[in-house]
C-alpha cells in the first residue's frame, strides 16, 4: 500500500474512531479501553499525516487557531517545567505526554467539527453518550443520588455528582446546538433526560452556570411561538418531576444553605492564597496539593477552583498563562456570537464558569477535564461548517 493511500485510509479511519471515543468516554469516565481509543485516534491522526496533501490542510486548518494552540502548548511546557520547584521532575514527561494528547485532541476534534461530514457524527456521540449516562444512573443510582448526592463504586461516569451535573450541561447544551442545526424535534429527549439528572444531582452551580449560559447568549431570533410552547412543554415536564418526587424541595434546601456552602469554598481559597506565601510567582510545583482539615472537620486536598489550581500549581505566571488560553477563546467566541453561533459560546460561558467553583487543573489523561474544558475550548476554535450554514 502505498504512503498516499495509507494517509488517506487513516484519516477516514480516525474519523470514525475519535468520535467512538467521545461516546464511551462520556460514559466511561477513567475507563482504560475509552483511553485506547483516543490512542488509536492518536495514531491515525499522525499516519494521515504522512500525505503533503493532508499537512497542508492542516496547516490551513490551524491558521485561525494558531494563538490558541501556542499558548496552550506554551502553558502545558511550563507546567512541565514547574515540577523543577516542586520537587518532582520525574512528572515533567508526565505532563508533557498527556499536554500532547491535549494538543492533538483539540486538532482532531476542530478537524472533525468543520467537515460537514463528520459534525454532526460528533456532536451525537457526544449527547448519546452522556444521555445513556444519566439513564443509568437514573435506573440504578436514584436512591443513592437523591439522598446523599453520590453514586455507587459501580457507576462508570463521574463519582462526583458535581461533575455529572457539568457533563449534563454541557450534553444539554451539545443538544440545543444539534436542535438549531438538524431542526429535528427528537433532540428534545436527551434534553430533558439530561435536565432531571441534572435536578436530581441538586447541585447548584452546573444549574447555575447553564441559567447564565442560556441567559448571556439568548437571540431573540429563537423567541418564536414554535420554540416558546417547545420549552413550555419541558418546563412543565420539569415542575411535574419537581412536584411528584423530592427533588424540588431538596433543590430549594440546597439553595437556602449557599451562604454556609460558600464560606467552606472560601476558607480553601483562603488555605490556598496561604500557601503560596513566598511562592506567589512561580507557585508549589505541578504535583503540589492541599492538605488540611477545614473548619468544619472535612479533609481537603483540591482547591475545588480550576483557577485556584493553576495559581496553587504555577503561581501568577501559571495562573496569567491559563487566562491568556482562554481570553484567546473568548476572543473566537465573540467572533461566534456575532455570527450567531451562539450555542458553541453558550458551552464556553458555562465551562467557564463551572470551573470557578470546582476542580483542580486539567492537564491530564482522557477525564473529567477533557469534557468540561477541552471540549468547550474545541468547539469554540471550530469554524463554522456547510452543516452549520
Amino acid at each position: 500500500m502505498s504512503i498516499l493511500a495509507l494517509s488517506e485510509k487513516s484519516r477516514k479511519a480516525y474519523a470514525f474512531v475519535f468520535p467512538l471515543f467521545l461516546f464511551f468516554s462520556a460514559i466511561f469516565c477513567v475507563s482504560t479501553r475509552a483511553t485506547n481509543l483516543f490512542h488509536i485516534s492518536f495514531g491515525l491522526f499522525i499516519l494521515s499525516l504522512f500525505s503533503a496533501a493532508n499537512r497542508q490542510k492542516m496547516a490551513e486548518h490551524c491558521k485561525e487557531k494558531h494563538l490558541t494552540l501556542f499558548l496552550t502548548a506554551l502553558m502545558i511546557i511550563y507546567y512541565a517545567i514547574a515540577n523543577i520547584w516542586g520537587g518532582t521532575l520525574e512528572a515533567a514527561r508526565s505532563v508533557l505526554t498527556h499536554g500532547t494528547y491535549i494538543i492533538v485532541y483539540l486538532l482532531i476534534l476542530t478537524t472533525l467539527l468543520e467537515d460537514a461530514k463528520s459534525r454532526h457524527f460528533v456532536l451525537i456521540s457526544l449527547v448519546a453518550g452522556i444521555t445513556l449516562l444519566s439513564i443509568y444512573t437514573l435506573i440504578t443510582d436514584y436512591s443513592l443520588v437523591m439522598k446523599s448526592r453520590l453514586v455507587s463504586p459501580d457507576n462508570p461516569g463521574p463519582q462526583n455528582v458535581i461533575d455529572l451535573a457539568g457533563y449534563c450541561g454541557i450534553g444539554i447544551l451539545i443538544a440545543c446546538m444539534l436542535l438549531k442545526e438538524t431542526k429535528k424535534h427528537i433532540y428534545y429527549i436527551p434534553i430533558i433526560i439530561m435536565l432531571i439528572m441534572m435536578l436530581f444531582t441538586q447541585s447548584r452551580g452546573p444549574i447555575m452556570a447553564l441559567a447564565i449560559a442560556f441567559i448571556l447568549t439568548l437571540h431573540r431570533t429563537i423567541l418564536t411561538r414554535r420554540n416558546v410552547m417547545l420549552c413550555g412543554i419541558v418546563v412543565l415536564i420539569l415542575a411535574a418531576v419537581c412536584s411528584f418526587t423530592p427533588v424540588g424541595e431538596m433543590l430549594l434546601g440546597r439553595f437556602e444553605v449557599v451562604g454556609e456552602q460558600s464560606g467552606l469554598r472560601l476558607s480553601i481559597w483562603h488555605e490556598t492564597l496561604r500557601e503560596l506565601t513566598n511562592h506567589f510567582w512561580l507557585g508549589r510545583g505541578y504535583e503540589y496539593q492541599l492538605t488540611f482539615t477545614n473548619y468544619n472537620g472535612q479533609h481537603i486536598s483540591t482547591t475545588h477552583s480550576i483557577y485556584f489550581g493553576a495559581l496553587l500549581k504555577g503561581g501568577i505566571v501559571g495562573l496569567a498563562l491559563f487566562l491568556a488560553v482562554i481570553a484567546s477563546g473568548l476572543w473566537l467566541a465573540l467572533k461566534k456570537f456575532h455570527r450567531h453561533d451562539r450555542y458553541d459560546v453558550a458551552i464556553f460561558i458555562f465551562a467557564l464558569i463551572f470551573m470557578a467553583s470546582q476542580g483542580m487543573f486539567i492537564i491530564n489523561n482522557p477525564r473529567e477535564s477533557w469534557m468540561l474544558f477541552w471540549l468547550p475550548l474545541g468547539l469554540i476554535l471550530s469554524r463554522p461548517s456547510a452543516a452549520t450554514a
